[in-house]
Protein backbone atom coordinates (compact mmCIF):
# COMPACT_ATOMS: atom_id res chain seq x y z
CA UNK A 1 0.00 0.00 0.00
CA UNK A 2 2.86 2.35 0.85
CA UNK A 3 4.41 1.94 -2.62
CA UNK A 4 1.03 2.28 -4.33
CA UNK A 5 0.41 5.58 -2.55
CA UNK A 6 3.88 6.83 -3.50
CA UNK A 7 3.31 5.83 -7.14
CA UNK A 8 -0.02 7.66 -7.21
CA UNK A 9 1.63 10.80 -5.80
CA UNK A 10 4.33 10.69 -8.47
CA UNK A 11 1.68 10.40 -11.19
CA UNK A 12 -0.14 13.46 -9.87
CA UNK A 13 3.10 15.44 -9.80
CA UNK A 14 3.98 14.32 -13.35
CA UNK A 15 0.67 15.34 -14.90
CA UNK A 16 0.64 18.61 -12.97
CA UNK A 17 4.04 19.41 -14.45
CA UNK A 18 2.75 18.67 -17.97
CA UNK A 19 -0.21 21.06 -17.76
CA UNK A 20 -0.02 23.27 -20.87
CA UNK A 21 -2.27 25.82 -19.22
CA UNK A 22 0.33 26.73 -16.61
CA UNK A 23 1.47 30.35 -17.10
CA UNK A 24 4.91 30.89 -18.58
CA UNK A 25 7.34 32.11 -15.95
CA UNK A 26 7.90 35.87 -16.28
CA UNK A 27 5.10 36.32 -18.83
CA UNK A 28 2.55 39.14 -18.67
CA UNK A 29 -0.58 40.07 -20.62
CA UNK A 30 0.23 42.72 -23.20
CA UNK A 31 -2.37 44.51 -25.34
CA UNK A 32 -1.84 45.97 -28.80
CA UNK A 33 -4.51 48.23 -30.30
CA UNK A 34 -5.25 48.49 -34.02
CA UNK A 35 -6.90 51.70 -35.22
CA UNK A 36 -8.40 52.61 -38.58
CA UNK A 37 -8.44 56.23 -39.75
CA UNK A 38 -9.48 58.16 -42.83
CA UNK A 39 -7.40 61.26 -43.37
CA UNK A 40 -6.35 61.28 -39.73
CA UNK A 41 -9.88 60.98 -38.37
CA UNK A 42 -11.29 57.77 -36.84
CA UNK A 43 -12.81 55.60 -39.55
CA UNK A 44 -16.61 55.42 -39.38
CA UNK A 45 -17.98 52.60 -41.51
CA UNK A 46 -20.98 53.57 -43.69
CA UNK A 47 -22.04 56.47 -41.46
CA UNK A 48 -19.50 59.16 -42.36
CA UNK A 49 -18.96 60.96 -45.68
CA UNK A 50 -15.32 61.56 -46.56
CA UNK A 51 -13.82 63.92 -49.14
CA UNK A 52 -11.54 62.27 -51.70
CA UNK A 53 -8.67 64.36 -53.16
CA UNK A 54 -10.23 64.28 -56.67
CA UNK A 55 -13.33 66.07 -55.35
CA UNK A 56 -15.52 63.00 -54.98
CA UNK A 57 -17.21 61.93 -51.75
CA UNK A 58 -16.83 58.47 -50.24
CA UNK A 59 -18.55 56.23 -47.75
CA UNK A 60 -16.29 53.39 -46.65
CA UNK A 61 -18.13 50.08 -46.27
CA UNK A 62 -15.30 47.70 -45.37
CA UNK A 63 -11.64 47.81 -44.46
CA UNK A 64 -9.71 44.70 -43.51
CA UNK A 65 -6.25 43.19 -43.73
CA UNK A 66 -4.41 40.09 -42.60
CA UNK A 67 -1.30 40.22 -40.45
CA UNK A 68 1.10 37.27 -40.32
CA UNK A 69 3.88 36.48 -37.85
CA UNK A 70 3.27 39.41 -35.51
CA UNK A 71 6.46 39.57 -33.44
CA UNK A 72 8.20 41.56 -30.74
CA UNK A 73 11.92 42.07 -31.29
CA UNK A 74 14.01 41.59 -28.11
CA UNK A 75 16.58 44.31 -27.42
CA UNK A 76 19.30 41.77 -26.60
CA UNK A 77 19.27 40.37 -30.14
CA UNK A 78 17.73 37.04 -29.20
CA UNK A 79 15.03 35.37 -31.27
CA UNK A 80 11.80 37.23 -31.96
CA UNK A 81 8.78 36.59 -29.75
CA UNK A 82 5.86 35.53 -31.94
CA UNK A 83 2.47 36.79 -30.77
CA UNK A 84 0.40 35.21 -33.52
CA UNK A 85 1.03 33.47 -36.83
CA UNK A 86 -2.09 34.91 -38.53
CA UNK A 87 -4.93 37.28 -37.69
CA UNK A 88 -7.57 39.33 -39.47
CA UNK A 89 -8.00 43.00 -38.56
CA UNK A 90 -11.39 44.18 -39.82
CA UNK A 91 -13.88 47.06 -39.73
CA UNK A 92 -17.24 46.28 -41.35
CA UNK A 93 -20.06 47.73 -39.26
CA UNK A 94 -21.32 51.21 -38.43
CA UNK A 95 -21.58 50.14 -34.79
CA UNK A 96 -17.87 49.25 -34.51
CA UNK A 97 -15.31 51.40 -32.77
CA UNK A 98 -12.35 52.55 -34.87
CA UNK A 99 -10.06 50.71 -32.42
CA UNK A 100 -9.87 46.94 -32.03
CA UNK A 101 -7.58 45.27 -29.50
CA UNK A 102 -5.64 42.04 -29.15
CA UNK A 103 -4.05 40.75 -25.92
CA UNK A 104 -1.09 38.36 -25.91
CA UNK A 105 1.02 36.61 -23.28
CA UNK A 106 4.49 38.17 -23.59
CA UNK A 107 7.76 37.45 -21.77
CA UNK A 108 8.71 40.40 -19.58
CA UNK A 109 11.78 42.19 -20.87
CA UNK A 110 13.29 44.90 -23.03
CA UNK A 111 12.23 45.18 -26.67
CA UNK A 112 13.52 47.22 -29.60
CA UNK A 113 10.65 46.90 -32.03
CA UNK A 114 7.64 45.13 -33.45
CA UNK A 115 7.00 43.68 -36.90
CA UNK A 116 4.43 41.78 -38.90
CA UNK A 117 3.79 40.58 -42.41
CA UNK A 118 1.03 42.44 -44.21
CA UNK A 119 -1.03 39.73 -45.87
CA UNK A 120 -0.97 35.95 -45.59
CA UNK A 121 2.53 34.48 -45.29
CA UNK A 122 3.51 32.24 -48.24
CA UNK A 123 3.43 29.05 -46.15
CA UNK A 124 -0.14 29.73 -44.98
CA UNK A 125 -1.19 31.09 -48.38
CA UNK A 126 -0.32 27.68 -49.82
CA UNK A 127 -2.82 25.91 -47.56
CA UNK A 128 -6.50 25.25 -48.20
CA UNK A 129 -9.44 26.60 -46.15
CA UNK A 130 -10.40 22.97 -45.49
CA UNK A 131 -7.19 22.64 -43.46
CA UNK A 132 -8.70 24.89 -40.80
CA UNK A 133 -11.83 25.11 -38.69
CA UNK A 134 -14.79 26.84 -40.35
CA UNK A 135 -14.55 29.83 -37.98
CA UNK A 136 -10.77 30.26 -38.44
CA UNK A 137 -9.61 33.51 -40.08
CA UNK A 138 -8.37 31.61 -43.16
CA UNK A 139 -11.74 30.46 -44.44
CA UNK A 140 -13.71 30.13 -47.66
CA UNK A 141 -15.00 33.71 -47.44
CA UNK A 142 -11.47 35.05 -47.89
CA UNK A 143 -10.34 32.48 -50.50
CA UNK A 144 -10.46 33.12 -54.24
CA UNK A 145 -9.45 29.79 -55.74
CA UNK A 146 -6.59 27.30 -55.95
CA UNK A 147 -4.54 29.64 -58.14
CA UNK A 148 -5.26 33.10 -56.75
CA UNK A 149 -5.35 31.94 -53.09
CA UNK A 150 -6.38 34.25 -50.23
CA UNK A 151 -7.50 37.88 -50.23
CA UNK A 152 -4.86 39.75 -48.21
CA UNK A 153 -6.74 43.03 -47.78
CA UNK A 154 -10.03 44.64 -48.78
CA UNK A 155 -11.14 48.23 -49.20
CA UNK A 156 -14.77 48.69 -50.24
CA UNK A 157 -16.61 51.99 -50.59
CA UNK A 158 -19.41 53.76 -52.41
CA UNK A 159 -18.44 56.93 -54.23
CA UNK A 160 -20.37 60.02 -55.20
CA UNK A 161 -18.26 61.10 -58.19
CA UNK A 162 -20.58 63.96 -59.21
CA UNK A 163 -21.09 65.17 -55.61
CA UNK A 164 -24.85 65.16 -56.17
CA UNK A 165 -25.58 63.27 -52.96
CA UNK A 166 -25.92 59.91 -54.71
CA UNK A 167 -23.32 57.31 -53.81
CA UNK A 168 -23.84 55.20 -56.92
CA UNK A 169 -20.30 54.10 -57.84
CA UNK A 170 -19.11 50.97 -56.10
CA UNK A 171 -15.39 50.72 -55.37
CA UNK A 172 -14.09 47.23 -54.59
CA UNK A 173 -10.38 46.62 -54.02
CA UNK A 174 -9.53 43.05 -53.05
CA UNK A 175 -5.78 42.53 -52.97
CA UNK A 176 -3.59 39.51 -52.51
CA UNK A 177 -0.73 37.42 -53.90
CA UNK A 178 2.60 36.13 -52.65
CA UNK A 179 4.25 38.93 -54.64
CA UNK A 180 2.36 41.56 -52.60
CA UNK A 181 3.27 40.14 -49.18
CA UNK A 182 5.21 42.83 -47.27
CA UNK A 183 6.98 42.95 -43.91
CA UNK A 184 6.22 46.04 -41.82
CA UNK A 185 8.75 46.87 -39.08
CA UNK A 186 8.66 49.53 -36.36
CA UNK A 187 11.89 50.36 -34.52
CA UNK A 188 10.75 51.37 -31.06
CA UNK A 189 12.32 50.72 -27.66
CA UNK A 190 9.92 49.70 -24.89
CA UNK A 191 9.79 47.60 -21.74
CA UNK A 192 7.20 44.99 -20.84
CA UNK A 193 6.99 44.28 -17.09
CA UNK A 194 3.28 44.03 -16.37
CA UNK A 195 3.19 47.36 -14.55
CA UNK A 196 4.22 50.40 -16.57
CA UNK A 197 3.71 48.83 -19.99
CA UNK A 198 3.37 51.25 -22.91
CA UNK A 199 0.15 51.47 -24.90
CA UNK A 200 0.96 50.50 -28.50
CA UNK A 201 -1.44 51.36 -31.32
CA UNK A 202 -0.88 50.27 -34.91
CA UNK A 203 -2.66 52.79 -37.12
CA UNK A 204 -3.81 52.25 -40.70
CA UNK A 205 -5.27 55.15 -42.70
CA UNK A 206 -7.53 54.21 -45.62
CA UNK A 207 -7.03 57.56 -47.35
CA UNK A 208 -3.25 57.18 -47.14
CA UNK A 209 -3.58 53.86 -48.95
CA UNK A 210 -5.43 55.60 -51.78
CA UNK A 211 -3.56 58.90 -51.89
CA UNK A 212 -0.18 59.86 -50.41
CA UNK A 213 -0.48 63.57 -51.12
CA UNK A 214 1.42 63.29 -54.40
CA UNK A 215 -0.12 60.33 -56.18
CA UNK A 216 -3.85 59.64 -55.94
CA UNK A 217 -5.57 56.51 -57.17
CA UNK A 218 -8.01 57.38 -59.95
CA UNK A 219 -11.40 56.16 -58.77
CA UNK A 220 -13.18 57.85 -61.70
CA UNK A 221 -11.68 55.38 -64.20
CA UNK A 222 -14.14 52.47 -64.61
CA UNK A 223 -11.18 50.13 -65.17
CA UNK A 224 -9.87 51.04 -61.71
CA UNK A 225 -13.06 50.75 -59.70
CA UNK A 226 -12.86 47.01 -59.13
CA UNK A 227 -9.91 44.79 -58.26
CA UNK A 228 -10.68 41.16 -57.60
CA UNK A 229 -8.76 37.98 -58.26
CA UNK A 230 -6.47 38.11 -61.26
CA UNK A 231 -6.09 41.84 -61.98
CA UNK A 232 -3.59 42.48 -59.21
CA UNK A 233 -1.51 44.87 -61.32
CA UNK A 234 -4.08 47.54 -60.48
CA UNK A 235 -3.95 46.49 -56.84
CA UNK A 236 -0.18 47.00 -56.69
CA UNK A 237 -0.61 50.78 -56.73
CA UNK A 238 -2.92 50.74 -53.70
CA UNK A 239 -0.96 47.98 -51.96
CA UNK A 240 2.34 49.89 -52.07
CA UNK A 241 0.78 52.83 -50.25
CA UNK A 242 -1.15 50.59 -47.86
CA UNK A 243 2.03 48.81 -46.77
CA UNK A 244 3.96 52.06 -46.40
CA UNK A 245 1.42 54.08 -44.43
CA UNK A 246 1.27 52.09 -41.15
CA UNK A 247 2.20 54.10 -38.06
CA UNK A 248 2.99 52.91 -34.54
CA UNK A 249 1.78 55.20 -31.76
CA UNK A 250 3.29 54.75 -28.28
CA UNK A 251 1.77 56.26 -25.16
Amino acid sequence: MKYAALFALLLVMFFAGCDDDDPVAGAVDFTIDFRADFGGDPLAISSETYNYPTGADLKVLLFQYYISDLELIPADGSGAVQLTDIDMIRWQSATENSVTSRTYEVPAGEYSGIRFGLGVSPDLNAREPSDFAADFVLNENEFWNANARYVFAKIEANADLETDGTFDTALTYHMGSDALYTTVTFDQDFTVDGEGDPALTIVADVLAAMSDGTDTFDISDPDQQRVHGGNQAVAQDIWNRLAAQFVLEVR
